[in-house]
């Protein structure tokens, strides 16, 4: 099968989350045999101007100008040496781990505002992959993610592996709808599977609310129009049966597509599709709102990852990130693995 990564970039800054993001990093690059870059970003910029906002409050013999600059260029320079210094002890231990494993690495530590040293850093090496944290030090409750987290993610059409908590790579939710982002997220989920031997549950999901509100406003609209004869209970029913059934049946056929894409075999003599012990690939055809019911069936079975892609089936330019896929990384109770946005349009089903 093939080997969609090659090079991983792997964000550290010594949080709970940046350690577990090292370890999944090492599990897949040991047994893809990637090359793991670590990068960190230290501001020193921010240090040097929250001193010269104190500056009026310090005492007035200290006021003199000279002495003023005298004190800025050596805080300066203790604050950049300090930084950089402070960058290297949380670099230098995932080395050794990485060295230990025997996996090709290297570090880049550098100064700037964080999540723009990120980008230029992916822009330099193109990855493909980005594993880091949800969020650093200051994580919160459900749904909270950090600033650099979200804005690299946004900022990058690359793959992403946010990390939310530990990694044991042995139950993945592949969420698909057809579009070529969803596409790329069943290659390499299925890939994945494989080398750890992990339960794929192929999900598709469809929001029956959305078109049943939508028709109520269309039949409000259309009863007061003069002339205009319009039985709405049967033509409500028709269309709710209609849109449940058809979107249902939608589900269905993409599911069987992404089966017969990655050859994954079914036994014939095991009727549907539920859990069994002879198989690791499980399908769900849902209906409810759609990250919301993503989030609550890898609830519900303990998924380790949700695979989403960036963008889905209703991409326009002007997208950085489809509202599911956000929605996705911000709630979902495990580590979230989004693949990159596709120009084509994906499955004709």
């Amino acid at each position: 099968m093939k080997n969609y990564i090659r090079k991983i970039l792997l964000c550290v800054d010594n949080s709970e989350l940046s350690h577990e993001a090292t370890d999944a990093a090492i599990t897949i690059s040991r047994t893809l045999n990637c090359q793991v870059i670590g990068v960190h970003a230290y501001n020193a910029r921010m240090h040097e101007g929250a001193f010269r906002i104190m500056e009026p409050i310090i005492p007035s013999k200290y006021q003199d100008e000279a002495l003023l600059s005298k004190q800025r260029t050596g805080h300066k320079k203790l604050i950049n040496m300090g930084l950089e210094s402070i960058s290297m002890t949380y670099v230098k231990p995932i080395e050794e781990l990485l060295n230990a494993e025997g996996i090709e690495n290297r570090s880049i530590v550098r100064e700037g505002k964080n999540f723009k040293v990120i980008n230029e850093v992916i822009e330099e090496e193109k990855p493909e992959l980005v594993i880091m944290g949800s969020s650093g030090f200051n994580a919160a409750k459900e749904g909270f993610i950090g600033s650099v987290c979200l804005r690299v993610l946004r900022d990058n059409n690359r793959n992403f592996f946010i990390i939310k908590r530990p990694v044991s790579f042995k139950k993945f939710v592949v969420c698909l709808d057809g579009s070529s982002s969803a596409i790329d997220t069943l290659r390499i989920a299925n890939l994945l599977s494989e080398y750890f031997n992990a339960e794929l549950h192929l999900v598709y999901v469809f929001d029956v609310e959305l078109h049943r509100a939508l028709f109520r406003k269309l039949k409000d609209s259309v009863a007061t129009l003069e002339g205009f004869n319009f039985n709405s209970e049967e033509q409500e029913r028709i269309h709710d049966e209609f849109i449940d059934k058809g979107l249902e049946n939608v589900g269905g056929m993409i599911l069987d597509r992404a089966v017969q894409e990655c050859n994954i075999l079914i036994p014939d003599n095991l009727e549907g599709w539920g859990p069994a012990v002879q198989r690791r690939v499980f399908r769900k055809v849902m209906a409810g709102h759609i990250y919301k019911t993503i989030c609550d069936y890898a609830k519900d079975i303990e998924a380790d990852v949700v695979f989403t892609g960036r963008t889905g089936r209703h991409f326009v330019k002007g997208i950085d990130i489809g509202s599911v896929a956000e929605n996705v990384v911000r709630f979902a109770p495990c580590s979230v693995f989004v693949t990159m946005h596709r120009e084509f349009k994906g499955w004709e089903i």
